[in-house]
């Protein structure tokens, strides 16, 4: 079983740099996130209207992941998530599955990229940023109230949206 030090991960100077150019900043603003759990789920939106809607179904959450801002084997990948997981299980971080996906096409040549993250809650927006450094994270997603929010884990960039829930079929 692989542990956090055994990878190699994004440095703090590398993630703030990043963050603070147009990509891969773009393409997260352009990312849903799905969340399905045994009661049910569905799949956020981010929309530029300042008006959306007010109560996430889960509550308040973010969005982390462990995945690298640079593409790696999947195998890499799968295996720095469930580092991730076994650090959120020990730290008492209540999570659970989420993929954020592209929904203009545009995170690759084909349009289909996606990533497994996690849902979290508990934190806040600093905990957050800083659970994002810490795996490596240009930045993460903050669900609150009427707020869809991009933050950069190792600076103070923010980009604040309406969203909208579109519940799973099965519901």
């Amino acid at each position: 079983m692989q542990e956090y030090d055994d990878f190699v991960w994004t440095s703090r100077h590398d993630l703030a740099q990043r963050a603070h150019r147009g990509t891969p900043w773009e393409f997260y603003l352009n990312t849903m996130v799905q969340i399905e759990t045994a009661e049910g789920g569905g799949v956020v939106r981010p929309f530029d209207e300042s008006a959306g809607e007010l109560h996430p179904p889960f509550g308040p959450l973010h969005v982390v992941t462990a995945i690298q801002p640079d593409p790696e084997p999947g195998s890499v990948s799968h295996a720095r998530m469930r580092v991730l997981d076994r650090y959120l299980h020990t730290a008492g971080i209540r999570s659970m599955p989420a993929v954020g996906s592209s929904f203009a096409g545009d995170h690759s040549e084909a349009g289909d990229h996606s990533e497994d993250s996690r849902a979290v809650f508990g934190l806040t927006d600093d905990q957050a940023r800083d659970l994002g450094v810490r795996f490596g994270q240009v930045a993460v997603f903050a669900w609150a109230g009427p707020h869809w929010s991009l933050l950069a884990c190792a600076g103070d960039r923010q980009s604040d949206r309406g969203w909208r829930w579109e519940p799973s079929c099965f519901q």
